[in-house]
């Protein structure tokens, strides 16, 4: 079996380059690094804040009075 090989690799660049995954790669990649997808999956890496439940005791013990 003969192997593949690639003559013109600038050719074959150029080829991936113009194909429709290649092109949402390249753009969601630009997105991430401009820093448009920030916040996105920070549930994943950072727990949310703690609950305050200050409030919700003065809110309880304004209703009482």
């Amino acid at each position: 079996m003969a192997k593949a090989v690639i003559e013109d690799w600038d050719q074959f660049m150029a080829f991936l380059a113009v194909q429709p995954l290649c092109k949402w790669s390249a753009q969601k990649q630009h997105e991430i690094a401009s820093g448009m997808h920030s916040d996105r999956g920070r549930s994943a890496i950072h727990p949310p804040p703690p609950k305050n439940d200050n409030a919700d005791l003065a809110a309880a013990l304004s209703s009482m009075a």
